[in-house]
């Protein structure tokens, strides 16, 4: 949020008329958004629900999320919810204290420039600060992605997590570029064979805290090329 932004006091809400603008908010509860072209800005929202603090509903499309920050307050939640049908651009999202960052299971989704942190490790969580499971045309570019908790030194899963595919419609035109990300089992674990149609890889940075590797899972279906470097010394890192 911009510094100094003055922001008033709400409930959870849901949102179920189109074009709704929510602005300036310190939310206290959940933000359910079943309407297109909806627009949460500059806001606040905190609760430490066991399921999503921002969820965008099957088929809501349009939807604008944009310099907010999503605490979890240390539960078991999924930061943000994209859910089957729907559409969205995250942009400028600062996502912590959550079991999980964001899941993505629509199409045309866009998160950009966003920072998702500090995960909390529950018992038999996943811990992803990304993690799709369906959609076609999702892009994900400059965003800072860092599963690895330095204060525990626990690595989490991953910062992206490709997997347990929603039917049969394969994951094509995924877009990963200029991202930084650091930590996870592996950093990126992208999806078993059959579960992506296309992606590509490019111009993304790692940090070395992973457990076993940058990458794990990725077929030929993804392309990976020179300039995914290690953030410490610029050499390509597979």
């Amino acid at each position: 949020m911009p510094a100094g932004r003055t922001l008033r006091p709400s409930e959870g809400l849901t949102v179920t008329k189109d074009a709704t603008v929510l602005e300036g908010l310190h939310i206290q509860g959940r933000v359910t958004i079943a309407a297109d072209d909806v627009i949460l800005r500059e806001s606040l929202v905190q609760t430490d629900t066991s399921t999503y603090p921002i969820h965008v509903t099957d088929d809501a499309t349009g939807v604008l999320i944009e310099d907010v920050e999503v605490d979890n307050l240390g539960g078991t939640g999924i930061g943000i919810l994209i859910s089957s049908g729907s559409t969205a651009t995250i942009r400028r999202a600062d996502i912590h204290s959550a079991e999980d960052g964001i899941r993505i299971q629509g199409d045309d989704v866009t998160i950009e420039d966003s920072y998702v942190h500090d995960l909390q490790r529950q018992s038999g969580g996943h811990h992803d600060t990304i993690q799709i499971r369906s959609g076609d045309n999702v892009t994900l570019e400059g965003n800072t992605l860092l599963p690895y908790d330095e204060s525990t030194g626990d690595p989490m899963n991953a910062a992206l997590q490709i997997g347990s595919l929603l039917g049969d419609d394969r994951i094509s035109n995924l877009r990963v570029i200029d991202n930084y990300m650091n930590g996870g089992n592996y950093t990126i674990n992208g999806g078993s064979e059959g579960i992506v149609d296309s992606a590509f890889y490019s111009g993304n940075r790692f940090g070395r805290d992973y457990r076993y590797g940058v990458v794990g899972n990725m077929d030929a279906a993804s392309t990976w090329d020179d300039s995914n470097v290690f953030d410490d010394t610029g050499d390509p890192a597979r």
